[in-house]
């Protein structure tokens, strides 16, 4: 069994899903009451944010990669970053450190192609949806990825930061989302929805949505983190 390291905390409420959902796959797949053994590194949310969102890069990619390394000395196969947003440097910092990272952006891309769809909205935060690294891996698969108008970005982040980071489930604010998503349907004729932020499936799920496809990228990346875990 290969070992895996998750750097959580980015945010908590999405680590513990993660959590649960690696240990509730890992007993689906292997027979027995066996549980698979974890590390995580649970890290500092707000300080990694602000250097998104100052789009101090070269020092988000230092920060990841010194928290990388403490998951490292425990003699790791694979780390996996549980979030969308700091993917935005996953190709830098992956080339700096020694052990395999497990890509969300690339597995849930993926998970797009092989069902046929070539059209589909993202929602995350505003990095996410707007500085490219979903599209860039869309593009190399032909999908073509459409984000909310810039207004619309910004409450999508702002419910993203200030209710979903800390659990917090408004029925307004569903609302609000569900309404961003249905005109994207109308407007340019998506497909799917990849909810390329890891607490938005706390909120939004398939049966909110006709129509369409949603892809829910933390399900999606444990299942992945699974198979390299199984392999």
């Amino acid at each position: 069994m290969k070992k895996i390291g998750i750097l959580g905390g980015i945010g908590p409420e999405s680590s513990i899903e993660y959590y649960r959902l690696i240990i509730k796959g890992f007993r689906e797949r292997v027979s027995g009451n066996e549980y698979p053994e974890i590390l995580i590194h649970s890290i500092n949310m707000r300080e990694m944010l602000s250097y998104v969102f100052e789009e101090k890069w070269e020092v988000l990619v230092e920060f990841l990669k010194d928290r990388i390394a403490v998951l490292e000395k425990s003699g790791l196969d694979y780390v996996a970053m549980a979030s969308n947003t700091p993917h935005v440097v996953f190709d830098q910092l992956a080339s700096r450190v020694a052990v395999g990272m497990i890509s969300i952006v690339e597995e849930s891309c993926k998970r797009v192609q092989n069902s046929d769809l070539q059209k589909v909205g993202l929602l995350g935060t505003k990095s996410t949806m707007s500085k490219g690294f979903y599209q860039d891996v869309a593009k190399k698969r032909d999908i073509e990825i459409f984000i909310p108008a810039e207004k619309e970005q910004d409450r999508v982040h702002e419910i993203y930061m200030q209710e979903l980071v800390f659990n917090h489930i408004i029925p307004e604010s569903k609302a609000e989302l569900m309404e961003i998503v249905n005109e994207m349907r109308l407007n340019e004729g998506i497909e799917g929805l990849i909810l390329g932020g890891t607490e938005l499936p706390l909120m939004l799920k398939q049966e909110d949505f006709e129509g369409i496809k949603v892809f829910n990228t933390t399900q999606i990346h444990v299942d992945a983190i699974l198979d390299k875990m199984l392999a």
